[in-house]
């Protein structure tokens, strides 16, 4: 069966093909033939003052695009010994005061802090239940003043406030159903969606549902929230004896930008919206459309045996026998904003592709696209500085290393 063509092959022919004749949807007249500087970007603006953007090929030639150097500036397993070196199920790793990195580790239900040249400093947390304990240790928001509020993945779990040299200065629990989101900046406020209940007739169809989410924004004490926005949730395949997510299902994405808003996105293309993070008032939307999403048998039958695993019960396989076929991957796996502003969107690997490496489009602050960066084969890239990012790489023997690595703009 002939391939899908890569990502790489289809930014090639976009650039040739917009080298040879490029188009300026703008433009008051038309221009005769094909002499005009190539245009990446289509904007409008439409009567409610929102801002569209189509970007059709990305405005870095080959001298400007960005890259991540290979070699780690920090990695923190090997910046010393003992078992606060040693990691796993790593879910943060971020720049958190007077240079110092951070780790939210998901097997200690710690939060561990290392100086500038990886040398442990302290721990703060641990597994259980009381004041600054978790159960399920998801991220870390860094406030303004440089405290830590580290934050549950549970719907309605709990959370605490962290100082660096005193140790934890509050405690507390997310209001019932919301789960917190990843803040890739520094934020004063703290944002989660809701992920409230299906309804009885929608928990009795069968077949796959999006039953929708909503933003909130938490109260100063984090344990309310007003609402914000909505979207569609999490994809979700239901029969009689049960649920799952579908094979390539897609997950909402909201990630606040440090400056009080929200991209936030389907993953059903190449989109994300930008809207006010305490009005929820729709700003920008932002695409690169005709990016290449068809799944191919192939593709499909290689992330199936992943699902299965080595050893899968008759159930599992006849579960994973009636989920649907997807047409198409999702847009993107994961968004970010990083320190300037601009939102990063990682393409889907899934399981079967999680240790190749990643395409990531760069879009500046006003939806215009940049770009593509690519990060090493087994890193999975978390956060994105000024001229760093951060993330865990895990080597051959599957042992996680958190690291800092070098982003380079030319």
């Amino acid at each position: 069966m002939k391939q899908q063509p890569g990502l790489g092959a289809f930014r090639r022919e976009l650039r040739r093909r917009y080298a040879r004749c490029a188009i300026l949807a703008l433009a008051v007249t038309a221009v005769a033939g094909c002499e005009a500087a190539p245009v990446s970007t289509n904007t409008s603006r439409d009567s409610l003052g929102v801002t569209i953007v189509e970007s059709v090929a990305p405005l870095w030639g080959e001298r400007d695009a960005w890259r991540i150097e290979e070699e780690p500036i920090l990695d923190l397993a090997q910046g010393g010994s003992g078992e606060m070196h040693t990691f796993f199920r790593v879910r943060d790793v971020l720049r958190a005061g007077s240079g110092h990195v951070a780790v939210a580790d998901g097997a200690s239900q710690q939060v561990r802090v290392y100086d500038m040249t990886g040398r442990f400093v302290r721990a703060f947390g641990g597994p259980g239940e009381g004041p600054g304990e978790f159960r399920s240790l998801w991220t870390v928001v860094v406030q303004p003043d440089g405290r830590l509020v580290a934050l549950d993945r549970a719907a309605g779990g709990s959370g605490a406030e962290f100082d660096l040299e005193s140790g934890l200065v509050s405690s507390f629990r997310m209001p019932e159903g919301v789960s917190p989101v990843r803040h890739p900046l520094p934020s004063d406020e703290v944002w989660g969606l809701d992920l409230a209940p299906g309804t009885d007739e929608e928990r009795r169809s069968a077949g796959v549902l999006r039953p929708p989410v909503t933003v909130v924004r938490l109260s100063e004490d984090r344990m309310s929230a007003d609402s914000v926005t909505s979207l569609p949730g999490y994809e979700n395949f239901i029969v009689t004896e049960g649920d799952d997510i579908p094979i390539m299902g897609r997950l909402p994405h909201a990630v606040p930008d440090g400056g009080g808003r929200i991209a936030m996105g389907t993953a059903d293309a190449l989109e994300y919206s930008i809207v006010d993070g305490r009005t929820g008032e729709l700003r920008l939307i932002a695409s690169i459309p005709g990016v290449p999403l068809t799944v191919s048998s192939a593709e499909l039958e290689r992330e199936r045996e992943e699902w299965l695993g080595p050893d899968p019960g008759p159930f599992i396989r006849d579960f994973l026998a009636r989920l649907p076929e997807p047409a198409e991957k999702p847009g993107y796996q994961r968004l970010i904003v990083d320190a300037d502003g601009n939102v990063w969107a990682g393409e889907y690997l899934g399981l079967a592709r999680r240790d190749e490496p990643q395409e990531w489009y760069v879009l500046d602050s006003s939806g215009a696209w940049l770009g593509v960066v690519e990060t090493p084969e087994r890193f999975e890239l978390m956060r994105v500085g000024a001229d760093e990012v951060f993330g865990v790489r895990r080597d051959v023997d599957d042992v996680e290393h958190p690291q800092v690595l070098r982003l380079v703009k030319p």
